[in-house]
């Protein structure tokens, strides 16, 4: 039987801001961050500011073991349909050789169509 992996620490992640996202209903869309790392989701709030130029300023935490390698950050329009707007990858090798990390995320809709940033 093998050891469960080693936990290397918790992953605050605070997503500040969106820029340039994806519209894709044409309306007012309400976008949200989710985070996944291996099996943990978690989101934010959707934003007060209805817009492709969201805020959240909103702190969540995962847990990181030994061998996690990415951070999928995904955008959602909090809306009727949820809509899928786009998703970055983070890894995470940056942030524990770092012990931060502070930028712009690209947010793609696959294969490679851009749909705007997230910090």
């Amino acid at each position: 039987m093998s050891a469960p992996p080693r936990k290397l620490g918790t992953l605050v992640a605070i997503p500040i801001k969106g820029r340039k996202l994806l519209n894709r209903s044409g309306g007012k869309q309400s976008p949200y961050v989710q985070f996944k790392l291996s099996d943990q989701n978690k989101r934010t709030k959707a934003s007060l500011i209805a817009s492709v130029e969201p805020e959240w300023d909103q702190e969540v935490r995962l847990d990181v073991f030994h061998g996690m390698l990415d951070l999928s950050v995904s955008v959602y329009d909090d809306g009727k349909k949820n809509e899928f707007i786009g998703k970055g990858i983070l890894l995470l090798h940056e942030v524990i050789d770092k012990g931060e990390l502070d930028g712009m995320s690209a947010i793609i809709d696959l294969p490679s169509m851009y749909n705007g940033t997230v910090k």
